[in-house]
């Protein structure tokens, strides 16, 4: 089963890449051996496939793409031109939806997969893989398992703690919109007994939570439950008076009037972003709301204390 899934204009643009081809081709495209072998020109991508810098052409891709992001999509481009029906899985998978993964896990292998029992794929640096659970997206016009697949098959390789990011990641709003609801995510699970680490998948659902903003918020949340503190709720909705419509902190404490906003360097180097946070803020405070703001060089132990005293007050 193939899913079509295309982002919103304004979450997606236009980039250029250079085309692909067999090299095997090369001399029907009027490629001499010569400019082929012995030119900077066309590079190869993958044994067997090469790419023509000097001819472009053009692909959607999400505004947050970075060189890794570009580098995985082509490299995944050229094993679909090699193997034709095979899909991006796994790691590489989980990078071009734009998921948190540990440091051990990006490197520069490009995971594969095909339905396909009798495929055989041998590639330097390519990691084929085989399943009966086929279910496939076209996510910026690149071929991907899709997003419950992706997860189950990283399920044994994640901690607990990481899987929870990466599945805060698949049903929130971290890189654009989810690309599975939870409910979706744990009928699969459920629904497939003899998954690997299916304990362990279904253990991290349980603390997943939908409309996480990034990675930084999960870990707060993971922190603050680490220390023993109760779990805030995610995205409070709080009616603001002076704004006349609803404000949702990154995490809060309802009965307290407790929230907690994590600011990362975007919300520092965006003015836009910057001027609609001190504008949350004080409608926060004018419905008489404490907002504690965090960034990566907080002081945790002091921010518990802060929490703790304000959770005792009320």
């Amino acid at each position: 089963m193939t899913i079509t899934s295309m982002p919103t204009q304004l979450q997606w643009e236009f980039r250029d890449f250079p085309v692909l081809f067999a090299a095997k081709r090369s001399a029907e495209l009027g490629i001499t051996p010569h400019a082929l072998f012995k030119t900077q020109r066309y590079p190869v991508v993958l044994p067997g496939i090469r790419m023509d810098r000097e001819t472009l052409t053009r692909y959607p891709v999400p505004q947050w793409a970075d060189w890794d992001w570009m580098r995985n999509a082509q490299r995944l481009r050229a094993a679909a031109l090699k193997k034709p029906g095979i899909v991006g899985a796994h790691a590489t998978a989980a990078q071009l939806y734009g998921w948190p993964l540990p440091r051990r896990l990006l490197s520069s292998t490009l995971h594969v997969a095909s339905d396909d029992k009798n495929a055989r794929l041998r590639l330097r640096n390519v990691t084929f893989h085989r399943t009966i659970h086929f279910s496939t997206r076209n996510w910026f016009g690149l071929p991907l398992l899709d997003a419950a697949d992706v997860i189950i098959g990283l399920g044994a390789e994640l901690s607990l703690p990481e899987l929870i990011r990466l599945g805060d990641a698949a049903v929130g709003n971290w890189h654009g919109p989810p690309q599975i609801t939870l409910a979706e995510l744990k009928a699969q699970i459920e629904e497939r007994p003899q998954i690997q680490a299916r304990s362990r998948l279904l253990a991290g659902l349980e603390l997943v939570r939908e409309t996480v903003d990034s990675p930084a918020e999960t870990d707060l949340r993971l922190w603050l439950k680490s220390v023993g503190l109760p779990e805030p709720v995610v995205h409070p909705s709080i009616y603001s008076e002076l704004l006349g419509r609803d404000v949702e902190p990154d995490l809060g404490y309802p009965e307290a009037h407790l929230a907690l906003e994590y600011e990362g360097e975007h919300h520092l180097l965006s003015r836009r972003q910057w001027a609609h946070d001190i504008e949350r803020d004080e409608a926060l405070r004018e419905e008489g709301w404490v907002v504690l703001r965090v960034t990566s060089k907080t002081d945790h132990h002091r921010l518990e204390q802060k929490i703790r005293h304000h959770l005792r007050r009320r």
